[in-house]
């Protein structure tokens, strides 16, 4: 990196692009490293979620003090930058065989997979994506749209779409397994109950939904087809757009 680059970069940002500063010179001899610093953070964050992220806790984990973490670090939000760097990893190779459909498809669940491997990753600040990993996930997207007829300006905005679907399909399938495998308070089968209650307000629809045992606690293969579902729905659509030309 040039000193131009490093200078028109802020410096939270900076590290995350290869600038590797030294770290600060007050107080004792550095005896951390920031590999070990994010290391040990996503650890904490693995095992409690973001929650157990706090630069106090981090910093006891790493038996140092918070002020200590500053000779690392520019700022806690630099840390969170380096978190979802970690997260994302390296994008994904784009497969030239694939139609575009497909690669789109392959895209979408190897994002998931990154945050079914480190789910705090959905908890991070949303941000418009500045580093490499972030936009390198981004130019692997693009490029499995190259060959698509979705018209470019719509192109940024499909991004837009696929990622935030990607991202709230995991939220919503993490909270509703967190919920129904809460066995703190096990709730009694209240289908029937609920059907019958359901009929006695005209709601008949919804009612047969749940005779047929439709309308129940989802299960991991249940939110994997909820997802495929969804996934298959959007690109439907957005391949039925582009050749309307809408």
């Amino acid at each position: 990196m040039t000193s131009e680059e490093r200078g028109a970069l802020p410096r939270y940002l900076r590290r995350a692009w290869g600038d590797h500063p030294a770290p600060g010179t007050r107080g004792r001899r550095a005896s951390l490293s920031i590999d070990e610093i994010v290391t040990r953070a996503v650890l904490l964050a693995d095992s409690d979620g973001m929650a157990a992220v706090s630069l106090v806790k981090l910093a006891a984990s790493l038996e140092v003090t918070p002020n200590a973490l500053y000779r690392y670090l520019e700022s806690r939000e630099e840390l969170d930058v380096l978190l979802r760097e970690h997260a994302l990893a390296e994008p994904p190779t784009p497969d030239p065989t694939l139609p575009w459909q497909e690669a789109v498809k392959r895209w979408a669940l190897l994002l998931r997979l990154r945050y079914a491997a480190h789910p705090w990753l959905a908890d991070l600040t949303l941000s418009v994506p500045i580093t490499p990993h972030a936009l390198g996930w981004l130019e692997a997207l693009l490029i499995a749209l190259d060959s698509s007829p979705i018209p470019r300006d719509d192109v940024l905005r499909t991004a837009v779409l696929l990622d935030g679907y990607v991202r709230e399909q995991f939220l919503t399938q993490r909270d509703l397994s967190a919920w129904s495998n809460d066995d703190t308070d096990p709730s009694p089968d209240i289908t029937g109950v609920v059907s019958r209650l359901l009929e006695a307000r005209g709601l008949h629809r919804v009612a047969l939904l749940f005779r047929e045992g439709s309308y129940n606690e989802p299960s991991d293969s249940t939110g994997d087809q909820n997802f495929a579902f969804g996934l298959d729905r959007i690109v439907l659509g957005l391949e039925a757009g582009a050749s309307r030309g809408r």
